[in-house]
C-alpha cells in the first residue's frame, strides 16, 4: 500500500472512528456531545446498519455495502451532512423543501431526508468527477425542483 493510500485509510478509520466512539458511549448511557447526539440520532434512523457496531476492527476496516449496494458509512455521513445543513438552513432552499416534501407531497420525514441525500449525493459526486467544491447554485436548483414535482 503505497503511503498515500495508507494515509486514505487512516483518515476514514479516524472518520470512523467518530462514529464508534459516539454509538458505543450513548450504548453505555454516557454523555454525548452535541455532535454525537446528531450521530447517535442518524444511527437510531437506521437499525439496519447497526449491526456493524457489533466488532470494532470490522466496523473501522471492512468494506461493507447493504442490501441495496449503498455504502452505510457514505450514507450516514450524508445524513449527517444532511442534518447540519436542516439546522442552519443552508442552502436556503433545504428547510423548505423537506417541508414541502412532508406535508405536499405527503413523505413522512425519514423518507423525504433520503429524498434530500439523493440530491446531495448527486451534488457531491458531481463535483468530486470535476475535482472541485460542489456547486451550491445547481443544487439549490435541485432542491427547488423537488418543490415543483
Amino acid at each position: 500500500m503505497s503511503r498515500q493510500q495508507q494515509a486514505g485509510r487512516d483518515q476514514l478509520r479516524a472518520h470512523r472512528r467518530v462514529f464508534w466512539l459516539a454509538w458505543q458511549r450513548a450504548q453505555r448511557g454516557q454523555p454525548l456531545n452535541a455532535l454525537e447526539q446528531r450521530i447517535v440520532a442518524v444511527i437510531a434512523m437506521h437499525p439496519e446498519y447497526q449491526s456493524l457496531f457489533a466488532d470494532e476492527e470490522r466496523f473501522l476496516d471492512g468494506d461493507h455495502l447493504d442490501n441495496t449496494g449503498i455504502h452505510p458509512w457514505l450514507h450516514l455521513s450524508l445524513h449527517l451532512a444532511l442534518e447540519e445543513q436542516l439546522a442552519t438552513n443552508q442552502p436556503p432552499a433545504i428547510t423548505t423543501t423537506l417541508h414541502h416534501l412532508q406535508h405536499r407531497c405527503g413523505m413522512e420525514h425519514h423518507q423525504a431526508l433520503h429524498r434530500l441525500l439523493d440530491v446531495l449525493a448527486e451534488t457531491v459526486h458531481e463535483a468530486q468527477q470535476r475535482g472541485g467544491d460542489p456547486d451550491v447554485v445547481a443544487y439549490q436548483r435541485r432542491l427547488e425542483r423537488l418543490c415543483r414535482e
